[in-house]
């Protein structure tokens, strides 16, 4: 009996003073998501020279918005005739806005956003240098991009 005593006291003993632990790693992943629509995509210049669109945004990170212009400029379909206008893009929530000359959207202009725009709202607004004179079908096309960007070394 005193042997089963000791083997049990050495038992709770040593249970006692050994220790354990487990480190727990968590991790989680969510894919970067980037996504707009226009709300209009044929944009027609009015009588005073102007045009807009609105654009919904929802990106679940930083990003990076490029845009370029096809013609850098509107082009008159019946001769070789460019027409400067420039392009302001704002985004509402942040009240910063950047403005650009159509023959700079030539390149590919980019704009780097450091918040997070969940559902927010873009503004593109063109207005024309100086009217449109002759007769017919003018056009060009911008290409806006956004992709999602985990450093975005932003303009905002």
């Amino acid at each position: 009996m005193i042997k089963r005593v000791g083997y049990l006291l050495f038992a709770c003993t040593f249970d006692a003073f050994c220790s354990s632990d487990v480190n727990l790693t968590l991790v989680g992943y969510i894919p970067s998501k980037c996504e707009f629509t226009a709300l209009n995509n044929n944009l027609t210049i009015s009588s005073k020279g102007y045009a807009s669109t609105e654009l919904v945004i929802d990106c679940n990170s930083p990003m990076r918005v490029s845009m370029q212009s096809k013609n850098g400029g509107l082009s008159y379909q019946h001769g070789t005739q460019i027409n400067s206008y420039n392009v302001t893009w704002s985004i509402e929530n942040l009240g910063k806005s950047e403005t650009y000359s159509s023959h700079l959207l030539k390149t590919t202009q980019y704009i780097n956003v450091g918040d997070i725009l969940f559902k927010s709202m873009a503004k593109l607004q063109l207005e024309l240098v100086e009217p449109l004179t002759y007769a017919g079908d003018y056009q060009d096309v911008i290409r806006i991009e956004m992709t999602p960007s985990a450093v975005s070394g932003g303009v905002w």
